[in-house]
């Protein structure tokens, strides 16, 4: 009798593995298709912002605006995002990241085509506090889904995700005004905000079609399916990660990205070489992407270890001593270093909620890491400013960003290692692939 079930148990295994490896090639281009779904949303989720900056000056002159009001439009995105990203954590934990990422996307539209249809001052600052809420609301959902549709790719899914993010802050900023120019005319400014409207509303369309359905963060009940957590801690290092410590890293390599942006021009004008600036600027943000479409190739073995952190901390350490003390010619050079390493940093950092957190924590984590990093992005040229104020000395804009650097070399020494392990046990197929994603 013995002999007999442990034979039928043995061929029940055989023929869940072979229902496994069926359901698993069936649904290949379910995968494939979440992947560029993801990618998609990560790209329309920064063109919208991103495409102010080329018109601003339109914007500042037919609207009247002052510079401080030109100032709080293009950090209000920044404000409203760190303020929201722990609600909108909290709000994918309980609805799900799918509808998260929808909702999102919908406030994201909504706000992109009111402001193009009511240019005028206050709108224009009303609705971009829209879109900014809906893009709060996505972009928190989005590693919540990862660690939801794909626990054994954490770290692949997260960089492609990145490489949509950067892909459309640099389709936005390089497209705009020449797009502007051709189809709207050289003051069309309002006419680029709704262009830019479209490719939210048709990716919101196709994520309600495509997109798998996924409950919410709360275990999903497969039948003799279980998971652990092993943490790998190297001798007296702590074995878990703080919202504050993922948060401080992530912010960390932001800052060297935006704390560059924000000050190269008003520095290189203070030393007498504002030609210098067009090509410095144009390299910080070029340099970015290659160095995330090579992460995304190596992205599974390096998520979540501290050794990229640590190199990308040392490169911008030496980058920005190199910016400050070195000749001015080599701008370009140290641009490209400190794009590619923030670029390294942010890719590889926007994967540890998913990976250092346990699933039911994941969209908590993830929105109070996110809080924290926009934090620390947006405080960051503000200190730089004030102690350029304060000392009449150029180069103290860039003290942040050297300490952010430092940040990156300290912290990243101190990352716990922490994977998720499905146990031997496990029967059935696991989440991704009952969900419809292989």
């Amino acid at each position: 009798m013995e002999r007999a079930e442990d034979e039928a148990r043995a061929g029940g295994r055989k023929a869940s593995g072979a229902t496994m490896g069926a359901g698993r090639a069936a649904f290949g281009w379910r995968a494939a298709s979440t992947c560029a779904l993801i990618v998609l949303v990560g790209i329309n989720l920064r063109t919208v912002i991103l495409g102010v900056p080329p018109v601003l000056p339109l914007v500042q002159h037919d609207l009247g605006l002052s510079y401080t009001a030109t100032g709080l439009l293009t950090a209000l995105p920044v404000l409203v995002m760190g303020g929201l990203a722990l609600p909108a954590g909290l709000l994918a934990g309980r609805v799900g990241g799918r509808a998260s990422v929808a909702l999102g996307l919908a406030l994201l539209a909504a706000g992109a085509g009111l402001r193009a249809a009511l240019p005028a001052a206050l709108p224009l600052f009303l609705c971009t506090a829209l879109l900014s809420v809906g893009i709060a609301v996505a972009q928190t959902a989005v590693p919540v889904l990862v660690r939801q549709w794909f626990p054994r790719q954490i770290g692949l899914v997260s960089a492609l995700y990145t490489d949509g993010l950067i892909v459309g802050e640099a389709v936005a900023a390089g497209v705009t005004a020449p797009w502007m120019a051709v189809l709207l005319g050289h003051d069309g400014w309002a006419g680029s905000f709704a262009l830019w409207s479209l490719p939210v509303a048709l990716t919101l369309a196709l994520w309600l079609m495509l997109a798998p359905t996924a409950p919410a963060t709360a275990p999903h009940p497969i039948t003799g399916q279980r998971r652990r957590l092993a943490v790998q801690g190297q001798k007296g290092q702590s074995t878990r990660a703080s919202a504050l410590h993922l948060g401080a890293l992530l912010g960390s390599g932001s800052l060297v990205y935006f704390g560059m942006n924000g000050w190269i021009a008003s520095y290189n004008q203070a030393r007498h070489v504002p030609g210098l600036t067009p090509t410095a600027l144009a390299v910080l943000n070029v340099a970015q992407l290659p160095v995330s479409l090579g992460v995304t190739l190596a992205a599974q073995r390096l998520a979540g270890r501290g050794g990229p952190f640590m190199v990308a901390g040392t490169i911008c350490a030496l980058a920005i001593a190199g910016w400050v003390f070195g000749p001015s010619g080599l701008e370009p050079l140290w641009a490209a270093l400190l794009g590619g390493s923030s670029a390294l940093a942010f890719t590889l950092g926007i994967a540890l909620p998913a990976l250092l957190a346990r699933r039911a924590e994941v969209a908590r984590l993830a929105g109070q890491t996110l809080a924290i990093s926009y934090g620390i992005a947006f405080l960051g040229p503000l200190l730089g400013g004030a102690l350029w104020d304060l000392t009449a000395t150029p180069t103290m804009a860039f003290v942040p960003v050297a300490g952010a650097a430092l940040v990156l070399i300290v912290l990243g020494a101190r990352l716990p290692r922490q994977r998720l392990i499905l146990d031997e046990t496990t029967h059935g197929e696991d989440l991704a692939a009952a969900r419809g994603v292989d």
